[in-house]
């Protein structure tokens, strides 16, 4: 089965590559469908800035705590440094442990064995995963392809 699978992609790259108007060609035309043309675009576009903008803040945030590593390691004994219209002071931040499986049957653990109580954690955690509930959505995935002459068309 995947052999079948990898030879249809690789005799459709290969057809893709030797004459790649004739893929167009079997697609159906858009142009009569301006309103489509023209969601897809906006997409692409929010898409692509949805990005851009995803790896800025990135690199925002791990500038900002570089600077922050620094300054805090500069302060010293002071307290509390003034900047125009704030002040700037060292605090202590709590944020709980991300909830995982690993966390949840290590916290059953300790649970049980304080209370005195058979240790359940097992079977409350195979019963939990298999219970757990899903979520599904439609969503539209960009998937890069080969590089085809520009054109509207949609493929089934």
């Amino acid at each position: 089965m995947l052999t079948a699978v990898a030879d249809a992609k690789r005799n459709l790259f290969t057809l893709i590559m030797s004459n790649p108007a004739s893929v167009i060609q079997q697609n159906a035309p858009v142009s009569n469908n301006q309103p489509l043309i023209d969601s897809v675009r906006n997409w692409v576009h929010f898409d692509n800035l949805c990005a851009m903008l995803s790896r800025q803040m990135s690199t925002a945030r791990n500038m900002r705590n570089t600077f922050e590593d620094k300054i805090l390691s500069m302060l010293g004994k002071t307290k509390r440094l003034k900047i125009q219209g704030a002040y700037l002071e060292p605090t202590t931040r709590s944020t709980s442990i991300t909830l995982s499986w690993g966390t949840l049957e290590e916290s059953l653990h300790k649970y049980f064995a304080a209370h005195n109580k058979p240790d359940e954690t097992d079977a409350i955690l195979a019963y939990m995963k298999e219970n757990r509930g899903k979520k599904s959505t439609m969503f539209l995935k960009k998937v890069q392809t080969v590089d085809l002459p520009a054109g509207n068309s949609i493929t089934e």
